[in-house]
């Protein structure tokens, strides 16, 4: 799906969306930029706050085109200068962030993040207590406080390709898997293996309105914006 800064996808809060912030979790994401460089932050994914925080939010940095912006608990996790990475540049790029939650033996979580299946960045952040409280899920936008869902902004600009979310931390070996075979999930896995599969966008088809959430736990994505900036992209 092409994104030319005037839309967005609004997935709607749900028991299995609070179920992702209650203990291990992987987002992944395929996108590409567009040849120009961002002024402002561009968001690809957030995760609200009931006061319009960043709960979890993946962005392009502004003014280098090499950047992303990871935030966890509405902290910032890190900046990133990547190298070899260039949104202006037609690629897509796969971006995966994961969390091993030991709150049952210890207050540690651990946060991995990766790119392109290399692995940038893991650290332990104690006593993290995530909670998206009212908010949606938002793809290619994000939410500025004050207040849960509102104002919507930060438009993504370029494409996307695929959405994952799980209620589990996959392992290196997976994110290595997944990033040289993006379109062989379910030859990866078993029909059990998907279970913790929780949200899956493909934008393999046109869609007008609704693009539907193929993992089956209902958590379609609505068009919000200005729909005549949506465009399809045929591989």
């Amino acid at each position: 799906m092409g994104f030319s800064g005037g839309h967005y996808l609004e997935v709607s809060n749900s028991t299995t969306l609070k179920s992702l912030v209650s203990s291990d979790f992987t987002i992944e994401i395929w996108a590409a930029g567009d040849t120009n460089r961002a002024d402002t932050s561009r968001s690809l994914v957030m995760f609200g706050n009931n006061d319009g925080g960043n709960e979890i939010a993946i962005y392009q940095g502004p003014g280098d085109s090499s950047l992303i912006i990871v935030y966890i608990n509405d902290q910032r996790f890190e900046f990133f200068g990547v190298e070899g990475l260039d949104w202006r540049k037609e690629k897509t790029h796969y971006l995966c962030l994961t969390r091993i939650d030991s709150s049952k033996n210890n207050p540690s979580n651990f946060f991995s993040f990766y790119v392109d299946g290399k692995l940038l960045k893991t650290a332990v952040i104690d006593s993290v207590n995530l909670d998206i409280g009212k908010s949606n899920m938002l793809i290619g936008a994000d939410y500025d406080p004050p207040g849960e869902n509102n104002k919507p902004g930060n438009y993504w600009v370029g494409t996307i390709d695929e959405v994952r979310i799980w209620t589990k931390a996959i392992q290196s070996s997976e994110v290595s898997f997944h990033n040289k075979y993006p379109d062989k999930l379910t030859e990866h896995y078993s029909s059990n293996g998907l279970e913790p599969l929780i949200g899956i966008w493909r934008f393999n088809n046109k869609q007008t309105g609704i693009i539907p959430d193929e993992s089956g736990s209902g958590n379609d994505a609505v068009i919000r914006g200005n729909g005549e900036s949506l465009f399809w992209v045929s591989e």
